[in-house]
């Protein structure tokens, strides 16, 4: 079972709670250090892996590409210190036009627009 509890079902005046729904709840009641010591180590290691893929890019030779771009302003929404940073770092990965194309253009995802916005440019 986990510290917070969030491993097993929980006994209410209703019933039994099934875990399922007690861990879509621990969000809401878990503490900034019960965060911290859960998910802590995990953000850590992605923060280096991002380190290292930036590192790859910025030792490769080649011409901009709009990937980079998407990421570049993706990096900026997460040092924005606003809130819903999630929501911004998705946006900046998204093609935000309202109108459909008449075609595909491609048979696959490539993970961002070609379109992509960067702020104040």
């Amino acid at each position: 079972m986990a510290p917070n509890g969030v491993g097993c079902a929980a006994r209410t005046k209703q019933g039994l709670m099934p875990p399922g729904k007690l861990r879509k709840m621990a969000w809401k009641i878990m503490t900034r250090q019960q965060v911290l010591d859960l998910y802590f180590m995990e953000a850590r290691a992605k923060l280096i892996d991002l380190g290292a893929f930036i590192d790859r890019i910025a030792r490769a030779g080649g011409e901009e590409d709009f990937r980079m771009k998407a990421f570049q302003a993706a990096l900026a929404e997460l040092a924005s210190g606003e809130p819903h940073r999630a929501r911004g770092i998705l946006m900046s990965f998204s093609d935000q036009t309202v109108e459909p194309i008449p075609a595909a253009t491609t048979k696959a995802a490539c993970g961002a627009w070609k379109g992509v916005q960067v702020a104040g440019k």
